[in-house]
């Protein structure tokens, strides 16, 4: 298998993995009351899950998009490796969630569920969420679905124990448009009917600024599968949609910093990925002559999201580099570029 198939194979998961295990750096899962939630998915079925950590002991909850009861689950780390079961009526296990490797893994935790006697399996996907919304705020998630057509999203809206505030109605009717949009032209099936799958994840969500990205898994009966990212930033306090360049300074060169950071970024981690392969499939790492990506092929960003640790920007690579679509550049990488009191200006130092 050559390198880049090799890469490809990882695509979504080191992606999402590496960006969220940065964001959740400042805060261990294992000190003492945390609680972190989740999103993800158990199969093809999206999830949301929410868990308190007690040293190695974990209690939470979590529940499907399409159903919306919560179930409990309670577990612990076992040397690093999440273990849970879930419980159903009469408190009577009905199923278990399983990591094969460490939960701060940064490529594959290979997490599954199965029913209590293991069968059943199937693949499971939990990615944190960087939430910490209050005065009864909350992100929900809400679904647009349609079976003849093959079409299953999940995407988030704003509530509110009280009144909706008008830059929460403005999001959420954004985000909605949005969504309903990339149905409508990323989704053109050859025979009327394919998959089109999207979730999303809360990069960011504070009273003042939310920023979610969207992943778009696209079937559509072609040559191969797609997958694509896109994200809304909108600033609550500003009521306004936040674009890239209102993060910058005028006229300073932040595209420059930007890509010489990706640049030897991406052929680090295509480095350490084909590692990773290697050591998985116990053979020697192919060698890589030359580098994978160049500061010329980094010039149009198509999307970029916000996280308290750094700008992810997102790239619309050929389908055989789509690994490297998503990329986290930390704050201290921009941080002489930042325009004060920006949008981005309080995540700065960190």
């Amino acid at each position: 298998m050559t390198m880049l198939a090799n890469i490809k194979s990882k695509a979504i998961l080191f992606a999402i993995a590496a960006t969220f295990l940065a964001v959740a750096q400042s805060a261990s899962p294992q000190t003492a009351g945390v609680t972190k939630v989740y999103r993800g998915s158990v199969g093809s079925n999206r999830i949301q899950m929410s868990l308190t950590f007690n040293g190695n002991n974990i209690t939470g909850k979590y529940s499907y998009d399409r159903v919306g009861q919560d179930i409990k689950v309670t577990g612990r780390l076992d040397g690093g490796k999440l273990e849970l079961t879930e419980f159903g009526e009469k408190n009577k296990p009905t199923g278990k969630f399983s990591c094969k490797r460490p939960f701060d893994d940064p490529i594959d935790r290979e997490c599954y569920w199965s029913k209590p006697d293991g069968s059943g399996e199937s693949f499971v996907t939990l990615n944190e969420q960087y939430i910490t919304l209050t005065n009864g705020l909350a992100i929900v998630p809400r679904l647009i679905t349609n079976r003849v057509k093959g079409i299953n999203v999940s995407y988030p809206q704003l509530e509110s124990a009280g009144t909706l505030s008008p830059a929460a109605q403005k999001f959420n009717r954004r985000i909605l448009a949005m969504t309903q949009k990339a149905i409508k032209e990323d989704f053109q099936p050859v025979d009327e009917k394919g998959v089109f799958e999207t979730n999303y994840n809360v990069l960011l969500g504070t009273n003042d600024l939310i920023s979610v990205e969207m992943l778009e898994y696209i079937d559509g009966g072609g040559a191969h599968p797609n997958e694509a990212w896109w994200a809304l930033t909108y600033d609550l306090a500003a009521d306004k949609e936040v674009k890239f360049e209102d993060l910058f300074k005028p006229g300073s060169d932040y595209n420059g910093a930007i890509a010489k950071y990706l640049t030897d970024d991406i052929n680090r981690r295509a480095v350490e990925l084909e590692k990773d392969n290697a050591r998985r499939e116990n053979r020697e790492p192919a060698k890589q002559d030359e580098p994978l990506v160049s500061m010329e092929q980094l010039s149009g960003i198509s999307d970029f999201g916000l996280t308290p640790k750094g700008v992810v920007v997102y790239f619309d690579f050929p389908h055989v580099m789509a690994y490297f679509d998503k990329n986290l550049v930390p704050y201290s990488v921009i941080k002489e570029h930042l325009k004060p009191n920006g949008p981005a200006a309080k995540f700065q130092n960190n």
